[in-house]
């Protein structure tokens, strides 16, 4: 039996990766029931492309949603999912323009399904394995648990990428497979975020609402630089705000204060200039609910050398 599976894609100046991207969506060994794009504001010929692909005969229903604005990963990905929660599929695959299913990814996922078709409505999200110049990218799949009042984001070891299945709570979406029925209990992601921390809080809810199987047989390429733990620039601000954010919304009380603590305590007696500024701004403003982009950490900041 083949379920019916959408395909979501959310773009933004990268159209070479996304020409790649939509030839292997469109070319999988099971066919997706549509594919939608979400062009985020792309200043690079994206939006040309997209209006002749669009018109192309095909017998894959494809749709495209041009954002006046840039979004931001997590607004583009809310924009996609709002679109694709209203549509006939029950299974939605979610995917950056940079991500590569393997030519049997929606077959595979399909042969999950069936195998727990008695039990589907258990099962909240399916991922895959995402590779990295041919090594297992850690990075997607985690746990995410609390340790008395610390709050620990732990990576799914390699070695249980041998067993066929496993559990997890927290994933990125590259590469992933939303139940429609879930996504629409659990609610779209938090598009203020902007960007980073969308997936993860939105993997914390969906988790509530059933299990999150990850299929390591399910494989996507991700080839991308792996960004240094210390570098400052614009991303840097959101990351540390969503994630004190994320702590608030789904862990005590006490969980929250204590990260506050330790935030502050880091901030006033362990960071100097540029750094402590971003970090000060973020706590500022996780303390007050303040979302959405901020007037001067934009895409593209960096600080003065």
């Amino acid at each position: 039996m083949n379920h019916k599976i959408g395909v979501v894609l959310v773009t933004y100046n990268r159209l070479p990766l996304l020409k790649k991207a939509l030839h292997l969506f469109e070319t999988q060994t099971v066919s997706p029931e549509y594919i939608l794009v979400v062009n985020n504001a792309s200043t690079d010929g994206t939006t040309s492309f997209l209006k002749e692909w669009e018109n192309q005969p095909s017998f894959i229903t494809k749709y495209v949603q041009n954002n006046k604005t840039n979004l931001g990963g997590s607004g583009g990905f809310y924009t996609a999912l709002q679109i694709a929660q209203e549509k006939e599929a029950d299974w939605i695959w979610v995917s950056d323009d940079d991500a590569f299913p393997h030519p049997n990814a929606l077959e595979k996922v399909n042969d999950v399904l069936n195998k727990y078709q008695e039990k589907e409505d258990t099962i909240s999200a399916i991922c895959g394995q995402v590779n990295n110049n041919h090594r297992i990218d850690l990075h997607h799949r985690k746990r995410i648990y609390t340790s008395g009042w610390i709050v620990v984001e732990e990576k799914v070891p390699e070695e249980e990428y041998r067993k066929e299945e496993f559990e997890l709570n927290a994933f990125s979406y590259v590469g992933v497979v939303m139940n429609r029925r879930k996504l629409k209990q659990a609610g779209l992601p938090l598009k203020d975020y902007f960007i980073w921390y969308d997936d993860t809080e939105h993997s914390l809810r969906m988790s509530k609402q059933g299990k999150i199987l990850c299929i390591p047989s399910i494989q996507i390429e991700h080839n991308v630089p792996e960004r240094e733990t210390d570098i400052l620039d614009w991303k840097t601000y959101y990351g540390r705000r969503n994630r004190m954010d994320m702590i608030h919304r789904h862990f005590s009380g006490s969980c929250y204060q204590f990260q506050c603590l330790k935030q502050w305590l880091k901030i006033h007696f362990q960071m100097k200039g540029s750094r402590k500024a971003v970090a000060l701004a973020a706590f500022k403003d996780v303390r007050k609910g303040t979302l959405g982009m901020h007037p001067v950490y934009h895409p593209g900041w960096k600080p003065e050398i």
